[in-house]
């Protein structure tokens, strides 16, 4: 999207958006777990691979973490609720931090 931004002048501002859902293995590759920023409710987080590509695409990016917003990992909810319907609480908390960040990047969806 960005290469066609650039290249056909669309004049769209861009951002990285992305959520962490607390998901012991899940995110582990682009997320992965180090001691190189303290986030709130004592989460160390090194977000190496989400930032390579902010760097990379040269693109303002905002990480969310459904513990930052809500006060609970997916991994909570599910040794709380059991391994029955926890996609339901995943997808609606999802689609609520997507919601939440672009608010926060004050730009317009349309």
């Amino acid at each position: 999207m960005k290469t066609l931004n650039e290249r056909y002048q669309y004049g769209l501002s861009l951002f990285l958006l992305s959520i962490d859902e607390g998901i012991t293995g899940y995110r582990d590759d682009s997320l992965e777990v180090s001691t190189s920023k303290l986030l709130p409710h004592c989460i160390n987080i090194d977000y190496k691979t989400v930032k390579r590509n902010q760097q990379q695409y040269d693109m303002p990016l905002k990480i969310l973490s459904y513990d930052e917003l809500y006060g609970w990992t997916m991994d909570r909810v599910v040794s709380t609720i059991g391994k029955k319907n926890n996609c339901t609480f995943c997808g609606v908390f999802r689609r609520q931090a997507l919601d939440c960040g672009v608010a926060s990047l004050d730009v317009d969806q349309s």
